[in-house]
């Protein structure tokens, strides 16, 4: 146990765990990325800059060579003329050659000394050689013209051409070699820069490798959770099954396809019966088990191209496309409720279910997805009111409808209106045969059908809710008229049927405290009538509420016994005041062996377990006999009197205490 403790805890963190680090990796990958991006840009950038570094360099370079050169050459060419010049002895057309070409150098050296072309030292150096060279040139044409007799070349210009012309070849050689040296340092920083765009080339191939397999990694769990919720948002979790979308959706399609090509199909209904009393019973869990074993029943029954589908709660629906008629969709409603209807296990009980079916053909119910639904709903209400079974839409079950709806609209309005009346059936004394209690019986005094009784109106109001309502209007009447006949001296214990709805209801007792108090009524004065079928839907609540009830004083009666669910545990665990015995025991008692068995088990059962019995549907006096002779304590039905206004059970009451005889001739 501890170890799969342990595997339950660790597991959702090594999961967790498991996330962390790939997404941690997906991080780490984006963002190498970026940087190799980063550096790939960098790396692009600096080769560019440095390109057009180079090429400017270069070009500087190349002019700085071009000026040195052209200083070279003129200087040469000054040279060459002073040559001429001399060994021509300084003719006139020597020296104007010589003249053209002095300071032909100055502007080269301008330029340089303008554009800081060369290290200011050698520049100014090469203007001095070159100012002396001129000054020498200058003197010697000089001389010639005054007539004096001039040295040699080699004496006077040599000397001083010499360091000119060496200056100048070396500034040009300095220059080449700073600028083969500048580009060899590009070089280095070339092949640098294509080494590290290799590098990074390869480290960001790899990351967006890693990347890639990352967002497919990523892609595929987005797939697989949109196709999980797409599944979660199309199919029952409990059952597997498609849920209320899925069968719109597949509804819809079925109708499309229906209208193209014009064949039919079937849509069912389906209602589990009694699943709440289960499923209140058993509890949830059971409950739960009976629908998954229900679903694959009908998932099982299915042919391959029908779709089943669980609307919620205890309703499914099934879309029949290879249904030509109504008829063999009902057909095909029966076999499935067959299936339905074979013994379950659950928790170790075997459970018989039953199920109630509507069906609905395209076309002839309904042109489209809502029509077909609202008319096989329609049709699976009608086989839910007879109990169970296959129903087909038929248009008259429209109008019941419609009828039902109207009658529900006037009751809520005759509730406002207070047209709800109560009657009294009184309850004599078996063995004294006087009044000991009444039960109140409620009818509805409708303007337009005049006095109806409950079964016309309390299943409609079960089924609505309004049932609520009329229970605080009967409890509320029936205090009021205690109330009164205690004023009149005849303190008459009153019975008030209370449904199974009451009985799950947390302020049922508040509300019961608070009737009393309101009209001073007695709670001893006060017994509320439960079947044994609504304790047993809801077993621990209707304990909690019963047993206020009981706190408070107010009686409380198991109606109908014999009949339900019955348990001697329920007698023990939630012990009532008395039983009743239905009147379909005591009715044939006198005729039924095995009726009259019944009944006096039940007597017997009641007066061990010191509990008042109560017989209903007494109609003979030798009903009544028999019933004193078995030793019941109280008896009601029309031998001794039909349910009677309040004004007409007062007169009885009247008539009974005054020994007049009523009590067995009233409303006969």
């Amino acid at each position: 146990m501890n170890a799969s403790a342990s595997i339950g805890r660790t597991g959702p963190r090594t999961r967790w765990g498991r996330l962390l680090a790939r997404r941690a990796t997906a991080r780490s990958a984006i963002a190498g990325t970026a940087v190799g991006i980063l550096t790939l840009g960098v790396s692009a950038v600096l080769a560019a800059s440095g390109t057009a570094e180079a090429t400017q360099e270069v070009r500087r370079a190349q002019a700085v060579t071009q000026v040195l050169n052209d200083i070279s050459v003129q200087v040469n060419t000054q040279d060459a003329a002073l040559r001429e010049y001399l060994a021509t002895g300084g003719t006139e057309y020597r020296g104007e050659q010589l003249a053209a070409t002095l300071d032909s150098a100055r502007s080269g050296l301008d330029w340089l000394q303008q554009h800081d072309a060369v290290d200011r030292v050698e520049l100014d150096a090469i203007r001095g050689a070159y100012a002396d060279y001129s000054r020498i040139v200058v003197e010697i044409m000089a001389q010639t013209e005054r007539g004096a007799k001039v040295q040699g070349y080699t004496e006077l210009a040599a000397p001083a051409f010499a360091p000119l012309r060496d200056e100048v070849l070396g500034n040009v050689r300095r220059n080449q070699e700073a600028l083969a040296g500048y580009l060899a340092d590009v070089d280095r920083r070339a092949d640098m820069l294509q080494t590290v765009a290799e590098v990074t080339i390869l480290i960001v191939a790899v990351l967006f490798a890693v990347c890639a397999l990352v967002l497919v990694g990523y892609q595929r769990r987005a797939e697989r959770q949109t196709a999980r919720r797409l599944h979660e948002a199309t199919h029952d979790p409990l059952t597997g099954l498609g849920n209320r979308a899925m069968l719109h959706d597949q509804l819809d399609t079925a109708v499309r396809h229906g209208y193209e090509t014009g064949e039919p199909f079937s849509l069912l209904l389906i209602d589990l019966d009694r699943f709440k009393e289960i499923n209140d019973t058993l509890g949830h869990h059971t409950g739960d088990e009976l629908l998954v074993e229900v679903a694959q029943r009908l998932d099982d029954g299915c042919r391959g191209d029908d779709v089943v589908v669980r609307l919620g709660g205890d309703e499914f629906a099934l879309i029949m496309p290879t249904t030509p008629d109504q008829p063999e969709a009902v057909e095909a409603g029966h076999r499935i409720l067959e299936v339905l209807r074979r013994p379950i296990q659950l928790s170790g009980l075997t459970v018989d279910i039953d199920a109630s079916i509507g069906v609905a053909v395209y076309p002839r119910d309904g042109a489209d997805a809502a029509e077909l639904l609202q008319h096989a709903d329609v049709a699976m209400y009608a086989a839910k009111r007879r109990h169970g079974g296959v129903a087909g839409y038929d248009a008259s079950l429209d109008e019941g409808d419609a009828s039902r709806l109207s009658l529900q609209s006037e009751l809520r309005q005759g509730i406002e209106r207070g047209e709800l009346v109560v009657f009294y059936q009184p309850k004599v004394d078996v063995a004294t045969r006087m009044p000991c209690g009444a039960e109140a019986l409620v009818r509805w005094q409708h303007p337009a059908r005049g006095l109806l009784a409950p079964d016309s109106f309390i299943p409609l109001a079960e089924d609505t809710g309004l049932i609520d309502l009329i229970t605080i209007e009967v409890l509320d009447q029936a205090l009021a008229q205690i109330a009164r006949w205690a004023e009149l001296d005849h303190p008459l214990p009153v019975s008030v049927n209370i449904p199974a709805r009451s009985l799950t209801d947390d302020t049922f007792p508040a509300t019961v405290a608070t009737a009393l108090q309101r009209h001073g009524v007695r709670p001893e004065l006060l017994t509320l009538e439960i079947t044994e079928s609504a304790v047993i839907a809801d077993m621990m609540r209707a304990g909690e509420v019963l047993g206020e009830l009981r706190e408070q004083g107010v009686n409380i009666s198991i109606d109908d016994f014999g009949t339900g669910y019955s348990s001697i545990a329920h007698l023990r665990d939630m012990p009532p005041h008395e039983l009743k015995i239905d009147r379909s025991f005591v009715m044939k008692m006198c005729e039924n062996s095995r009726d009259e068995t019944i009944v006096r088990a039940v007597v017997d059962l009641a007066r061990n377990l010191r509990l008042r019995v109560v017989a209903e549907g007494v109609e003979t006096e030798s009903a009544l006999q028999a019933l004193d002779d078995l030793g019941c304590h109280e008896a009601q039905g029309y031998h001794i009197s039909r349910p009677l206004p309040a004004a007409d059970l007062t007169a009885w009451l009247a008539g009974a205490g005054a020994g007049s005889g009523m009590a067995n001739s009233a409303g006969r």
